[in-house]
């Protein structure tokens, strides 16, 4: 029988190339991929089947179970997709009075523009109809200022006439294209009533009437004769200044020829009392200074009054020269100092001696 050993030997040698040869299967496969099925058909280890038909089951089972959890929630699943499906209904409402919507904000959003539009002309409309009522207004104002003028005039009632005159300059200032007839009246008018006021104040200023001036000179702004009441009436101030200072350097040359008054000659009350009139001039009458021409009048009226003071004051002064003899001490003075630089000093001792 020794076929047989050499038989084994042979059938051994073949199963272990076969092992050898067989590919090996790793641990973890895909199930379900082209790969994974050829890799099966490769295979020829019982082991390596059993192995795999193993796992196969255990994933055949998670399948299963996965299935089932599907499955579980398969109720769930079902109203969701209701909800989606009743939310879906309210959307295509919502979309359809969305729609309806801007529709109706369109049409009002172009009949606000035709509105604004319309609001717009009718604004331009008004604004023409009020220019034209202010306008006639002012037509109908400016006969009444022409008759009220009149009527005043006639009543001596000057300061109506002087307000009445001023309303109808303003309103022909604004309107200037309107009523020369009109405007020939008025200015006849206004040329009557300034020589009045005029007439009014030069008799008011000679008869040294200080209510009346104050009267008539508040009359110059109305009539637009700001700059000739402010020189008129600073005029007028220049003279009272002048007559009572005139007034106190009489009394003073009085009292000098006096021989037993002498004492009594105030010269520095003299001055005194010209620096206050002055001050109390600019203060009395500022407001009716600046009624005039504002603070130009106030320095305009101090630089006049101050030339007026210049004048007085100068004439004040020689006054004063004149009695305390002061050209006649000072020529005397002067003859001493001469007198002196002539004699000369002593001359010192000789040191060549």
């Amino acid at each position: 029988m020794p076929s047989t050993p050499n038989g084994s030997v042979h059938k051994f040698q073949e199963e272990d190339e076969s092992t050898v040869s067989s590919p090996t299967l790793s641990s973890s496969m895909t199930f379900g991929t082209p790969e994974a099925l050829d890799h099966l058909r490769k295979l020829t280890d019982v082991g390596a089947m059993t192995r795999l038909l193993h796992e196969c089951i255990a994933y055949q089972r998670a399948l299963d179970l996965d299935l089932d959890n599907l499955l579980a929630q398969r109720s769930d699943l079902d109203k969701h997709l209701l909800h989606l499906q009743k939310s879906a209904e309210v959307l295509d409402i919502v979309k359809a009075d969305s729609d309806h919507m801007l529709s109706n904000v369109r049409s009002t959003c172009d009949l606000a523009d035709h509105v604004s539009a319309k609001v717009r002309e009718l604004d331009v409309a008004q604004s023409r109809v009020n220019t034209t009522l202010l306008r006639i207004d002012a037509i109908v104002e400016r006969g009444n200022c022409i008759e009220e003028v009149k009527n005043a005039l006639e009543a001596e009632d000057y300061e109506a006439a002087a307000k009445y005159v001023q309303t109808f300059l303003q309103i022909d200032a604004k309107y200037k294209d309107s009523g020369s007839d009109h405007r020939d009246q008025l200015l006849a008018s206004k040329k009557q009533l300034e020589g009045i006021v005029r007439k009014r104040l030069s008799a008011a200023v000679d008869q040294r009437d200080h209510p009346t001036i104050l009267r008539f000179i508040r009359l110059y702004s109305p009539l637009g004769l700001e700059e000739e009441g402010l020189q008129l009436y600073v005029g007028y101030l220049k003279k009272v200044i002048s007559m009572r200072s005139r007034l106190e350097f009489e009394h003073l040359v009085e009292l000098m020829e006096q021989s037993h008054n002498q004492n009594q000659v105030n010269f520095v009350g003299c001055l005194t009392n010209l620096f206050k009139d002055i001050v109390l001039a600019i203060e009395e009458n500022d407001e009716i200074l600046r009624s005039l021409c504002g603070e130009d009048a106030i320095v305009y009226a101090i630089c006049e009054l101050q030339e007026e003071c210049d004048s007085r004051g100068s004439l004040i002064l020689k006054k004063y020269m004149e009695f305390r003899k002061l050209a006649k001490l000072s020529s005397e003075i002067n003859v001493q100092n001469k007198n002196l630089l002539a004699v000369g000093a002593p001359e010192g001792p000789d040191p060549r001696g």
